[in-house]
């Protein structure tokens, strides 16, 4: 009798072992479960490969508004995480509440924020007011004057490829300068909070070696 459950209990051991994976690969099929990890799950649009972008020299800053480091861009696109964001030719009240979407983003990076810059790119010949209401919204944003045309085009293009356009989205520049994330018109800021979050927990790329 003893030999008999034995056998049987290693006929079921050797089925199981045929059957289970069965079931979990149809269930993976399905989507009925995930084997996807939640820490790496971002919810920017990931550019692949990230686009390499020649920033230094390229930008126009807006002379005495926003952050006094606007005068130097040579660190701003190589040293730090960098969100460049697209201001619309009209700022109306769905661009100021992106805007200021983008200074909790900040705020909310706290010991952080040192490694973060956000970088405004404004139309040609914005008005002063507007300069001055961006500044006002928060010191630390770096504004800049719309960039030159091979800029602008990459910058158009990264959008279009994902059926989206430039103005009104934001988009997350590493510390090499690659643009690596694209967040479309009335995105969520905190997807963008969550993002970084993760990124600045485990990269060591804005860190000297």
């Amino acid at each position: 009798m003893k030999n008999k459950s034995s056998s049987r209990l290693v006929l079921v051991a050797i089925s199981a072992l045929f059957i289970l994976p069965l079931i979990l690969a149809w269930m993976l099929f399905k989507g009925t479960i995930s084997m996807e990890p939640v820490e790496t799950r971002n919810l920017g649009r990931l550019v692949q490969p990230p686009i390499a972008v020649d920033w230094q020299g390229n930008l126009a800053p807006l002379p005495g508004e926003g952050d006094t480091s606007n005068s130097e861009t040579a660190g701003l696109f190589t040293d730090h995480w960098t969100v460049v964001h697209i201001v619309p030719g009209q700022c109306l009240s769905s661009c100021l509440q992106a805007v200021r979407g983008l200074r909790q983003v900040h705020m909310a990076s706290g010991r952080d924020q040192v490694r973060i810059r956000i970088a405004l790119f404004l139309p040609n010949s914005p008005p002063d007011e507007l300069a001055r209401e961006f500044a006002e919204i928060y010191p630390k944003f770096q504004l800049f004057q719309v960039p030159d045309r091979a800029i602008r085009e990459v910058l158009e293009s990264t959008a279009s490829d994902f059926s989206a356009q430039s103005a009104g989205s934001s988009y997350l520049i590493d510390p090499i300068g690659n643009i690596m994330m694209f967040y479309p018109a009335g995105y969520d800021p905190n997807d963008l909070n969550k993002d970084l979050k993760r990124l600045l927990k485990w990269s060591k790329l804005d860190k000297p070696s």
